[in-house]
């Protein structure tokens, strides 16, 4: 995607964190070929759904090629991972997929705490997360757990 910068917040802190708070959002797009292209080969997809223009308009009724979901779940990834820093760690990741990412569309990724561990001895927090393109219509929610290091 063109959001080449790599931002690693600085490190979060179990105790800093409650129900709400909301993770830092971040965008990336817009979609194109090249990325997609290079999702395909990394994962060894030859679908042609996700980089030939004609062929999607021609078979599968689509405008045009659409991003793997796989590929959308890693860029949410990268969001969580960066927020919680270098000593935090994603723990568990439920995702449902809900609208396609077409080419030149963006994707923003948001997520929020809504539960919190008891036991600073398992410091961990649920969120809940969303995905929306450019046009703020919802390309996938889902949840997650994260585990974050004491003070």
């Amino acid at each position: 995607m063109s959001d080449d910068s790599t931002t690693i917040a600085e490190q979060r802190f179990f105790e800093d964190v409650q129900p709400g708070t909301e993770l830092a959002a971040r965008e990336y797009g817009p979609l194109t070929v090249i990325d997609t292209v290079r999702w395909a080969g990394l994962q060894e997809n030859t679908q042609q759904l996700h980089y030939d223009r004609d062929w999607v308009r021609d078979h599968a009724g689509l405008r045009t090629f659409i991003a793997s979901g796989a590929y959308r779940q890693a860029l949410l990834m990268r969001m969580l991972t960066d927020w919680l820093g270098p000593r935090g760690r994603l723990r568990k990741l439920g995702i449902r997929h809900t609208y396609s990412t077409f080419e030149g569309d963006t994707m923003r990724f948001t997520a929020r705490a809504v539960e919190k561990s008891e036991d600073p001895a398992d410091p961990w927090i649920a969120c809940e997360l969303e995905g929306a393109n450019q046009e703020g219509r919802q390309i996938l929610t889902g949840r997650c757990t994260l585990v974050l290091p004491t003070r």
